[in-house]
């Protein structure tokens, strides 16, 4: 089939090919703006002083190796963040029974040495008291169990004032391509079901032998 063949057929089906996207976007925002709440992400900004810093020559300067002892650390500090002993001793602390209705993220810069702590969910002053405590439990596993000689909370988390999330707008749009797919994939389908001759070609090819005649027809009139 070809690009011009398939644009013909679409063309046909033109309600389908409209109608389908559109009703998929509009059912999606109904449930995104209808049925799914507004998440909020707090943020905590923390800095490590590892064990090797104080032998850093006097130099204040961050180097390479620094960078990438951070972007370690950052890896190390988000498998501490989902370890079951460090999300129960912040749950605990916040009289909380656990934090499955919070999204934890640890995230690191590759220009500095600054680490983020993220926690997402539905109640922002929750998201920010867990956040400040799960810093804290954070930091305290690592100068235990790490080379890690200290962990600075460089800001606290506040809670926020307008949602993170959820993507609204973009669900949206993936539905309506998402409905546009279907569209033409059906069309596409019904016309490799649809067995009947539309034109010499066709005709000529499941026969076998030439056209030798036309029976023209008008809409509407006499033949």
């Amino acid at each position: 089939m070809t690009l011009l063949e398939l644009l013909q057929l679409l063309r046909q089906r033109l309600g389908l090919v409209i109608g389908l996207p559109v009703l998929c976007a509009v059912l999606a925002a109904a449930v995104c703006w209808g049925f799914m709440a507004d998440e909020y992400t707090a943020e905590v900004s923390i800095y490590a002083l590892t064990k090797g810093d104080s032998g850093n020559n006097g130099s204040d300067g961050v180097t390479y190796s620094d960078l990438n002892a951070s972007q370690m650390l950052a890896n190390d500090f988000a498998e501490l963040a989902k370890n079951d002993q460090v999300q129960a001793s912040t749950a605990e602390a916040l009289g909380m029974p656990d934090l499955r209705n919070f999204d934890v993220d640890i995230k690191s810069s590759t220009t500095t040495r600054v680490i983020k702590v993220e926690v997402t969910g539905n109640d922002p002053k929750a998201c920010a008291l867990v956040a400040n405590k799960l810093a804290q439990e954070i930091g305290d596993t690592a100068v235990r169990v790490m080379n890690v000689e200290a962990v600075n909370i460089i800001s606290d988390a506040k809670a926020p004032e307008d949602p993170s999330g959820p993507s609204r707008v973009l669900y949206t749009l993936v539905a309506l391509l998402a409905g546009l797919f279907a569209a033409i994939a059906i069309v596409v389908l019904m016309d490799m079901l649809n067995t009947a001759i539309r034109n010499d070609d066709e005709a000529v090819e499941l026969l076998g032998m030439p056209v030798i005649g036309r029976f023209p027809m008008e809409k509407g009139g006499r033949h």
